[in-house]
């Protein structure tokens, strides 16, 4: 009896699931391609008076996360990732390592849901100048993560193929006009 009881309780366990949900924005950064055979180029129209907000928490015990936010924004570049506060060689202490392990990237989560967030119940295609606020509490096998997010809403516009000798031709022709109207200051 006390066998059936832990394989029932062990089958259980194994049939449980969670879910999440992830949707694809773009931040403000524009990645580059090497390799470009007819680029599109947008306008981004900036509303700088709607100001979007957003927020997330976490909460992580051991492996398993408890509590958060289970929707997610993809294709969201965090600048400040270039400069880890924290020291170039971070990731030789084991106390990290071990956070980072346990919680799958926490930090990255909760900025990526708050940007969710902030986008959510907007037309906005992208979140201009985003500005993140992030707070982390560290309990050894228990941790909270949090972060808000502050930006303008983007818009893409006027859609546009642009070929290269059209880039550089209007390059040529705004350096001209820019000599000529300088030549007429002079006079």
């Amino acid at each position: 009896m006390k066998k059936i009881i832990i394989l029932v309780a062990f089958g259980s366990l194994f049939m449980t699931s969670c879910a999440s949900y992830s949707s694809g924005y773009q931040s403000s950064t524009v990645q580059s391609r090497n390799v470009q055979l007819d680029p599109i180029v947008a306008d981004i129209n900036v509303d700088e008076a709607q100001k979007l907000k957003g927020d997330s928490k976490s909460t992580y015990l051991l492996f398993f996360r408890l509590s958060g936010d289970n929707q997610y924004a993809d294709g969201v570049n965090y600048s400040a990732n270039a400069f880890n506060k924290e020291g170039l060689f971070s990731f030789l202490n084991p106390f990290k390592l071990f956070e980072r392990i346990a919680t799958g990237d926490a930090e990255g989560k909760v900025k990526s849901a708050a940007a969710y967030d902030a986008l959510e119940d907007t037309d906005a295609d992208v979140l201009v100048h985003p500005t993140y606020s992030v707070y982390k509490k560290n309990y050894i096998i228990y941790y909270v993560y949090g972060a808000e997010v502050q930006g303008y809403a983007g818009k893409y516009t006027n859609f546009r193929t642009e070929s290269p000798i059209e880039e550089r031709l209007n390059e040529i022709i705004a350096e001209n006009v820019q000599f000529n109207v300088e030549l007429e200051k002079e006079k």
